[in-house]
């Protein structure tokens, strides 16, 4: 009678299967950890990218407006209206901006011709729980979101000599240059912040 061939039937035991499984736990625990940090730091980072950018945007469009701020009316030789900024403030800023080519800034009622006053401030939109820069541009100076999630913005007033001047105690007339602080939440666990600022001088400004 053939014996038959002894074969190895021993396997792991049940300590060794425990003991891989916790290192293999360990290591996928690992490599989550390291995904999971990427995965933050790509989404921080096109957050800040596309929260800079729109902020950019918005403040080169108030930027090319303020310097073109036109007088009021330079239509009437005998007596002609030089101002520029109609609201001058720390948080808000209106002015015109001449469209029609009348040399007179005007913003009618019925809406027959655009509205060339223009205003600048902080405001929350309705159902929104965060600040925007709202840009008005309408008889009734609606506020329209230009840049969203705004934490602050302020404006600096500068006479010919590069001194600053206090709102509500100097002359419109001694305006000749405009600085813009905007700082933006950009979101994120925990949010940051991100200050813009520019100075504009004013071209209309004799």
């Amino acid at each position: 009678m053939r014996r038959g061939i002894v074969r190895d039937e021993s396997g792991f035991t049940l300590p060794e299967v425990l003991v891989a499984m916790v290192m293999m736990l360990t290591v996928m625990f690992a490599l989550y950890s390291i995904f999971d940090m990427s995965l933050r730091v790509f989404s921080f980072g096109n957050d800040k990218t596309e929260a800079t950018e729109n902020a950019r945007i918005g403040l080169a469009k108030m930027e090319r407006e303020i310097r073109a701020a036109y007088p009021y009316d330079k239509a009437d030789p005998a007596s002609p209206d030089e101002t520029l900024l109609d609201t001058w403030m720390e948080d808000e800023i209106v002015f015109g901006n001449a469209l029609n080519g009348d040399r007179t800034i005007e913003c009618q009622s019925d809406g027959s011709a655009e509205c060339e006053t223009i205003g600048y401030e902080v405001y929350t939109p309705d159902e929104s729980d965060t600040d925007a820069l709202g840009r008005s541009n309408s008889p009734a100076m609606i506020n329209q979101a230009a840049v969203e999630y705004v934490e602050d913005l302020s404006f600096t007033y500068y006479d010919e000599n590069g001194d600053t001047l206090t709102p509500g105690s100097a002359d419109e007339t001694d305006v000749v240059a405009v600085g813009i602080s905007l700082e933006i939440k950009v979101p994120g666990d925990p949010p940051r912040t991100q200050e813009l600022s520019t100075r504009v001088s004013l071209r209309n400004r004799s």
